[in-house]
């Protein structure tokens, strides 16, 4: 009487089987799939994206084979790819629990879920070494692209204001600008993200890169105020204050209209002075 895997109907006579409690048989490649929780395939259904192995392309001992999947040589006597775990006895890579997530390749953006975090890319053959390599570089040239310039523009302007201080010997006042840009910036952020949820209909910009281009805003402008105080120049020098604002705002956040960075500059303004007060006041009880 033949031996019929209860899964996918193969006669498992002759073969390695395994038997349950209740006398049902299951072929040994419809086992190692349950095992890994892959799908069972029938004797009738074929396989329309992953190839199977035939029965003489199982490597015996002392023969190599080439993994179907990444072509990397399969060691005698086993069925299972050391470079990408494909298990050419079921035609399958049982799923590690650690790899389930989606992991672009660093050098091509192929997906590698499912493979070892070790394995060599199937798409461009890009090992480990490369593709964290290729992340990193990927990473600083975003960091160049988005995050230097505002970064370059803050650190001009802190110390363009350090040196004004500086000179006119107002350390106390130095103090208080550094607190109320700190203060400023969050409170900006909280603000952009109104005007932008109210006025533009969602955020243009990331919050780190944001808190970035408000750094900057605020540091040169904060510069740009502190020479007109010792400077007085009657609505002329207000008159420029506001110009630089306004064109650092609407060029670093990228708004499209003049009325949205208009409306913007002037929130953000009234935020800048307010704080500028409050952080003052503070200091002045604190001494």
């Amino acid at each position: 009487m033949p031996k019929l895997c209860t899964h996918c109907g193969a006669d498992c006579t002759d073969s390695k089987r395994f038997k349950d409690a209740q006398g049902h048989y299951t072929c040994a490649k419809c086992y190692d799939r349950l095992k890994y929780g892959l799908p069972i395939q029938r004797d009738s259904e074929a396989d329309q994206g992953v190839p199977i192995a035939l029965a003489d392309e199982v490597p015996i001992e002392g023969e190599r084979l080439p993994c179907p999947r990444c072509k990397h040589e399969i060691a005698a006597g086993e069925t299972v790819c050391r470079n990408c775990r494909y298990d050419i006895a079921i035609g399958a890579a049982p799923p590690a629990p650690a790899d389930q997530v989606s992991r672009p390749c660093g050098k091509c953006g192929y997906d590698m879920k499912g493979l070892a975090l070790s394995a060599a890319c199937p798409e461009c053959g890009a090992d480990k070494h490369t593709r964290d390599r290729a992340r990193k570089e990927k990473t600083h040239n975003q960091f160049e692209m988005f995050y230097k310039e505002p970064l370059i523009y803050a650190a001009s302007g802190l110390a363009a204001l350090v040196v004004i201080r500086l000179i006119h010997g107002d350390m106390q006042k130095l103090v208080i600008d550094f607190l109320a840009i700190g203060v400023s910036v969050p409170l900006g952020l909280v603000a952009y993200w109104v005007f932008s949820v109210v006025f533009a209909g969602g955020l243009d910009q990331g919050w780190t890169l944001a808190a970035a281009n408000f750094l900057a805003v605020f540091a040169v402008s904060w510069a740009v105020d502190t020479v007109f105080t010792y400077i007085p120049v009657p609505f002329f020098g207000w008159f420029i204050s506001l110009i630089v604002y306004y064109g650092m705002l609407k060029h670093r956040l990228d708004l499209d209209g003049w009325v949205d960075a208009l409306v913007l500059t002037i929130i953000l303004r009234i935020i800048q002075f307010a704080t500028l007060i409050g952080v003052a006041i503070l200091i002045s009880k604190l001494i």
